[in-house]
C-alpha cells in the first residue's frame, strides 16, 4: 500500500506540474495575444491620426483652392467687363464717348449677372451661347482695349472731374 500511495503521490505531483506548465503556457499565450492586440491598436490609432491630419491638410488646400478660384473668377469677371466695355466703346468710337457716358456704361456692365455678361459677349463676338470658357477666352484675347479704358485698371472712369487740366466751364460752376 505504501507503494501505491507513493505512486499516487508521484502521479499527483506529475499532474500538478503538468497543470502548472499548461497554466503558465496559457497565461503566456494570453499575454502574447493581449500585447499583440495592444500593438495593433496603437498602429491603428497612429494611422487614424495620420489620416485625420491628412484630411485636415486637404481641407485647408481645398479652402485655399476655393479662395483662389473665387479670386480667379473675380479677375475673369473684371476682364470680361473690360472687354465688353471695349467692344461697346469701339462701336461708339472713343472720340464720341464722354466720361459721363463711360461711367454709365461701366455701371451697366458691372450690374449684369454673370450669365447675361457671358451671353452678351458671345453675341458680340459671334459665338454660339453657351460658349466654352476657353473659346471665349481666346476670342476675348483678340479684343483690343483702348488706352483710355486700360489706364485706370478696373475701368478707369470714376465719374470724378479730371483735374489734370484747367477746369472746364461746367466744372468751374461747381466751385462757386
Amino acid at each position: 500500500m505504501k507503494d501505491a500511495e507513493r505512486r499516487v503521490e508521484e502521479e499527483r505531483a506529475r499532474i500538478e506540474a503538468e497543470y502548472r506548465e499548461v497554466l503558465r503556457n496559457s497565461v503566456a499565450f494570453e499575454k502574447k495575444i493581449r500585447n499583440r492586440w495592444r500593438e495593433k491598436n496603437r498602429e491603428k490609432n497612429a494611422r487614424i491620426a495620420e489620416l485625420e491630419a491628412r484630411v485636415a491638410e486637404l481641407e485647408k488646400e481645398l479652402e485655399a483652392s476655393r479662395a483662389d478660384a473665387e479670386e480667379d473668377a473675380m479677375a475673369d469677371r473684371q476682364t470680361k467687363e473690360r472687354k465688353l466695355i471695349a467692344l461697346m466703346v469701339n462701336d461708339l468710337g472713343i472720340a464720341d464717348t464722354e466720361e459721363p457716358e463711360m461711367v454709365k456704361m461701366v455701371e451697366e456692365v458691372r450690374s449684369l449677372p454673370d450669365e447675361e455678361l457671358d451671353r452678351t459677349l458671345a453675341e458680340r463676338l459671334d459665338l454660339p451661347y453657351p460658349v466654352d470658357a476657353e473659346v471665349l477666352d481666346r476670342a476675348l484675347a483678340h479684343v483690343e482695349e483702348p488706352e483710355r479704358l486700360s489706364e485706370g485698371g478696373s475701368g478707369g472712369f470714376t465719374g470724378a472731374p479730371d483735374m489734370s487740366h484747367e477746369p472746364r466751364p461746367e466744372e468751374r460752376r461747381g466751385e462757386r
